[in-house]
């Protein structure tokens, strides 16, 4: 007997024939206990999965008759055990199809293009549609977010594999649907291209091109790549390195190595997950790239989905997995985790920091902190000075607007800008946030602008936004700076128009083992077409990789 998950929930026998379940809850169960094979799940999760906040007068009970039902359609080798206070399914690997499937996908990234062909090949045979569809909950929102990266990888990876290998009409075959489903997604098209005029289809390779740049300005506000458009250019030129038609002339043989993976959009990926705080809140988390970890405390308002294709951050989120893992996540109150929170204050921010670190079980690391996020990345090194390695602080203050404020104006203008967010955060009108996207990218693009103001929008409520302004306004760190027991790095826009230089000066000669670097921007987030952006990403490196020599 297997169990599939990728799509609708089945029980496969070993002649391929379905055992019907057909009790919703007893589907429930079974995804969520498949998902955690091997682990035991106490009835309290399994209740709150199968009912969220619609509990029955007694669901130990409940589950407990689901449960029952469910093992009675089972077979070996899978057994379904009670457990002190829980439940668990073990299942052998390989009869349940997602550790199956991610185990494919993560073998092919160090196999020859012609394996990967076939173990990605094997990989996307077992996916049947969207996974886990019966729990509509975060915690399984977070493994089907999961699993769907894995596919676009598996697909990506197969496709790169087969262009390696002059296999086009194999391109063309899973590139259609594939880009037709993700219009934006630049690597795929650019493989799909190449095989149509590979194949003699210079016309569709270009009407590819029109429709992917359509989409880009459409739904991102920006251009295709400089690479992609220099292999329209190319196609438009009939570049006879381009080897039209002739696999012969690749120039990666079908025994070459493993695939090099580029950080381009298109093949770094981000897997999203939750975690509750002590209190019971949820929060989500991502992490991207490989290598050593660098966690970024949380900043502004974000929101890990969103931000990962936004022209504002995209760049930032690609640049700090280039060589890293980076983990970071949305702090309460905003993005992917809960916004309906109550009150709310800074050391809260520092708990969700702390939460997430102790949910990946990092010893030590370097802390990232940008703007306000510099200000919660010092109050965290302050509180475990034997998990921070290094601490770089970004556009950062040890005192808010309103704590530094020296004037009653000073004042006046820290007040109108909470009443700002309280007002027209919710608004189609982006007037009111026009005022905050001037100050943090007052030399961005209209587009880039346009970009900003919307995701600000879907960051956060306006009651939150205004309460965020507040807590900003409030922050102080000036007694903890002194304590840092990290080398440090401050890094700030010569002229930023949101937080004066000054902040950073006073950060640098409150934190002892601590170096400044001024960049010339007025940026507040650096954008990636200025000439302090590969400055900023070469000091981070450099300073980083000093603590490994």
């Amino acid at each position: 007997m297997q169990i599939a998950l990728l799509g609708s929930t089945e029980l496969l026998e070993d002649a391929g024939d379905v055992v019907a379940v057909t009790s919703r809850r007893q589907r429930q169960l079974l995804v969520g206990l498949g998902l955690r094979n091997g682990r035991t799940v106490t009835v309290d999760v399994l209740a709150d999965w199968l009912w969220v906040d619609d509990l029955p007068t007694d669901p130990s009970a409940t589950v407990q008759t689901n449960v029952s039902r469910l093992r009675r359609l089972l077979a070996d080798p899978i057994r379904l055990s009670t457990e002190a206070g829980g439940y668990r399914l073990t299942v052998p690997p390989d009869l349940i199809d997602t550790e199956r499937f991610e185990r494919l996908v993560i073998e092919s990234r160090t196999v020859s293009p012609t394996d990967a062909v076939v173990k990605l090949g094997e990989a996307l045979r077992l996916w049947r549609g969207v996974p886990f569809a019966e729990i509509d909950h975060p915690d399984i929102d977070a493994e089907r977010l999961h699993f769907e990266s894995l596919q676009l990888e598996a697909i990506e990876t197969r496709l790169d594999a087969l262009d390696t290998l002059g296999r086009h009409d194999e391109v063309i075959a899973l590139g259609e649907p594939h880009v037709l489903a993700h219009p934006t997604r630049e690597r795929p098209v650019g493989v799909l291209m190449t095989s149509l005029y590979a194949t003699g289809r210079q016309t569709d390779a270009l009407d590819r091109f029109k429709r992917l740049r359509s989409e880009l300005v459409e739904q991102l506000g920006i251009d295709p790549s400089s690479e992609l458009r220099q292999l329209e250019l190319a196609i438009l030129k009939q570049d006879p390195a381009l080897a039209p038609g002739d696999p012969a002339n690749r120039s990666k043989p079908e025994d070459a190595g493993p695939i090099a993976v580029d950080p381009s959009p298109a093949r770094t990926s981000q897997h999203i997950r939750f975690c509750r705080t002590s209190a019971g809140l949820r929060l989500a988390y991502a992490t991207s790239g490989h290598g050593p970890p660098l966690v970024r405390a949380a900043n502004w308002m974000t929101h890990l989905d969103y931000d990962w294709d936004n022209p504002v951050w995209r760049h930032w989120l690609l640049g700090l997995s280039d060589r890293r893992r980076l983990v970071r996540y949305d702090e309460r109150g905003c993005g992917l985790s809960d916004w309906n929170v109550g009150d709310f204050g800074f050391d809260d921010w520092v708990d969700d920091l702390e939460a997430i670190v102790d949910e990946l079980e990092l010893d030590t690391f370097p802390l990232l902190g940008v703007s306000q996020g510099g200000a919660v990345a010092i109050a965290y090194a302050h509180r475990h000075p034997e998990r921070v390695s290094q601490l770089v602080l970004v556009s950062a203050y040890a005192q808010g607007r309103l704590a530094r404020a020296a004037t009653d104006q000073q004042r006046a203008e820290a007040a109108v800008h909470v009443e700002l967010a309280r007002v027209g955060w919710g608004s189609d009108d982006p007037a009111f946030r026009q005022v905050f996207t001037s100050h943090f990218l007052p030399d961005g693009t209209r587009e880039q602008w346009d970009a900003f103001n919307e995701l600000q929008r879907r960051t956060t409520s306006p009651e939150n936004a205004a309460k965020f302004m507040e807590v900003f306004g409030d922050i102080d760190v000036v007694d903890l700076a002194p304590d840092i027991a990290c080398p440090t790095l401050i890094l700030h826009s010569r002229d930023d128009m949101r937080v004066p230089t000054s902040s950073a000066q006073e950060l640098a000669s409150l934190i002892p083992d601590s170096r400044l670097c001024m960049l010339p921007s007025r940026n507040h987030l650096l954008i990636e077409d200025e000439p302090a952006w590969p400055m900023f990403l070469d000091e981070i490196e450099t300073f980083l990789a000093s603590d490994q020599l």
